[in-house]
Order: structure tokens, then C-alpha cells, then sequence
């Protein structure tokens, strides 16, 4: 009669134990490498500010994060990647609007939903484009595009470096809202896009503001507007898209940090918390000034959420508006 409760006693001091030797055994995050899968081509600024930051919180974590470089459909190839792995922290997705933003609006069929098959860890940093034009086309403002296009017939064309691309969709909502007719010529990439408006093929491109510099210095393009809250320190003369009015605008370009679905909270808030002081140390300051990335305005998994939202909200319509289907 009375063994039954010491016995019963015993098994659940034997489950505790075992389960606190358990708990022990569980290696702290991280125990290992860690790997950011970035959707762009080893190279450029995007690839550097990824660097910089598995550098930066590699050391911080005392593990090597290890850059993976899958470029392809829009960021779509990294992003469906990642989905698929195991929610632990060790496999990080390098976000931006593209694969987060307008993918699911200009893809038929998506093997992901960044809603739904990921967490937010945090935003990295903010960047903008900017509207250039050749320089032998004799436009030198944007009061100058709008008549120029207006008068051409048929239009301007503008080139891009894909059909869905954030460098496609930022010039049709300047077209969108000026009521301007113009033709949209697809590039494997931003590079040769530049290289086509150089050669005379277009006459607009819409690049990162790093990518620009360069050209403007050589007098091979002219810089019409810059697509962000604020102007650019390279262009300090250069209007943003709210001064000229086009207050609709959602914001800036951005990259960000999303893990798998259902990771742990705890791991997101390491990572968010590391990520936050990668902006604190002056010698990423120093490189990020480099390659015109800004901090973001705002950090953590909130940030990125809303962001997405917003974006969502203005560029839906317009893809939708515009028939952009990509396979």
C-alpha cells in the first residue's frame, strides 16, 4: 500500500532528471556555423553589406557565418531555399523587396510565401536607386523627362535588370504617375542594363546609387531622382521621389534578415540583437558610407513586417495594373 506512492515518486524524480540532463545537454546557439544564403552573385554592394555583416556577428557569436551565394528569379532561388530548411538558426536568408516585396506579385507560381514560410529576424540596412539618364540624350532634369517622353513618339525606353525587378518597377510608377508612355527593355542583370543606356539602347535606368557613381563621375550619365525618403550624399542637388511629389511612393530599397518558420524566439532575438549593434561599430560605418548603404530606420522582426505591408499595398496593384508575369 505504501510503495505505491515512493514508487510513483521515484519515476517522476527519474523524468525530472532525465529531462534536466536533457535541458544540459543542449548545446547553446550557436555550437556551430552558421550560413547566410544571399540572392545576388558574389560581388556588389549587396554581397559586400552581407559580408560585412557574417564578419561582424560571426566574431560576435564566436562561430563562423558562412556567406552562400544563390542568385536567381529575383532572389526567388535563395528565398525557396531557405524556406525549406530546418527552423534552428543556422540558415538565414539575406531578404531584400524584391524576393520579400514583389516576387509574389510578378511570379505565376512561387515555391514560398514570405509570410507565411518565414520569421523576421531584422532590417539590415536601407539603399536607394537612383534615375539616371545618358548622357547624350540631352536630358538634364526631371521636368526634361517628362517633356522628352512626352514628345518622343513612342515614348522612351528604359531599361532594367529584369522584368519584376525593383529597377523595372520604380521607373513605371514615375511613368504611372506623369501619365508617360514608355518601353521597358529587360537586362540579365543591373550591369548590363547600364551598359545598354551608355550605348544609347535606352534612355532611363533606374540603379543602386554605388553603381552610379562611378558613371556620373565619368560624364557617361546624368542622375534625374533618387528613390528614398532622403537625398544621397553623392547627390546632394538630386531630388527625392516625395519632393517632386510623388508622395505614394512606399519607401527606399532594403535588405533584411528572415529565418525558416518557428524558430526558436530566443534565437531571433540574439540575431536581432547582434544585428543591432552591427551599426554601432565605426568600421562597418566606414564601409557601409562606401557603398551608400544607410541604417535603417527601424530594427527587429516589426520593422521588416510592416515594411513588407506597406510595399505590398502600392506594388500589388501596380504589377497587377501592368500584366508582369514571370515564370
Amino acid at each position: 500500500m505504501t510503495c505505491r506512492p515512493l514508487c510513483s515518486t521515484a519515476v517522476v524524480a527519474c523524468v525530472l532528471a532525465s529531462a534536466g540532463a536533457v535541458a544540459l545537454a543542449q548545446p547553446a546557439y550557436p555550437s556551430r556555423a552558421i550560413t547566410l544564403v544571399v540572392p545576388v552573385a558574389a560581388g556588389g554592394a549587396a554581397d559586400a553589406l552581407a559580408r560585412s555583416w557574417a564578419e561582424h556577428v560571426g566574431a560576435a557569436l564566436g562561430q563562423p557565418v558562412v556567406v552562400d551565394n544563390r542568385p536567381g528569379a529575383n532572389g526567388s532561388v535563395a528565398a525557396s531555399y531557405v524556406a525549406k530548411q530546418a527552423p534552428n538558426g543556422y540558415t538565414i536568408l539575406f531578404a531584400s523587396t524584391s524576393n520579400m516585396s514583389l516576387n509574389p506579385f510578378s511570379y505565376k507560381s512561387l515555391s514560398y510565401d514570405p509570410m507565411k514560410d518565414f520569421d523576421p529576424v531584422s532590417m539590415l540596412a536601407g539603399t536607394s536607386q537612383v534615375l539616371v539618364t545618358g548622357a547624350a540624350t540631352g536630358i538634364r532634369s526631371l521636368d526634361d523627362l517628362v517633356k522628352a517622353a512626352k514628345n518622343k513618339s513612342g515614348g522612351l525606353d528604359f531599361g532594367s535588370a529584369g522584368k519584376g525587378n525593383s529597377t523595372h518597377l520604380n521607373i513605371e510608377f514615375v511613368a504611372q504617375h506623369y501619365g508617360l508612355k514608355m518601353t521597358h527593355v529587360p537586362y540579365k542583370g543591373a550591369a548590363p542594363a547600364m551598359v545598354g543606356l551608355i550605348g544609347g539602347e535606352t534612355q532611363l535606368v533606374a540603379d543602386a546609387v554605388v553603381s552610379v557613381v562611378p558613371q556620373v563621375k565619368g560624364g557617361r550619365v546624368v542622375p534625374l531622382l533618387i528613390f528614398g525618403s532622403q537625398r544621397s550624399k553623392a547627390f546632394p542637388d538630386v531630388p527625392t521621389v516625395f519632393e517632386v511629389g510623388l508622395s505614394d511612393y512606399p519607401a527606399g530599397g532594403w535588405y533584411g534578415l528572415m529565418v525558416p518558420k518557428g524558430t526558436p524566439k530566443e534565437v531571433i532575438a540574439r540575431l536581432n540583437n547582434e544585428t543591432a549593434k552591427f551599426w554601432v561599430d565605426p568600421g562597418v560605418k566606414q564601409r557601409m558610407d562606401a557603398l551608400y548603404m544607410d541604417p535603417p530606420s527601424a530594427l527587429g522582426p516589426g520593422a521588416v513586417t510592416q515594411t513588407m505591408k506597406k510595399e505590398a499595398a502600392v506594388w500589388g496593384p501596380v504589377i497587377t495594373r501592368l500584366g508582369i508575369q514571370n515564370d
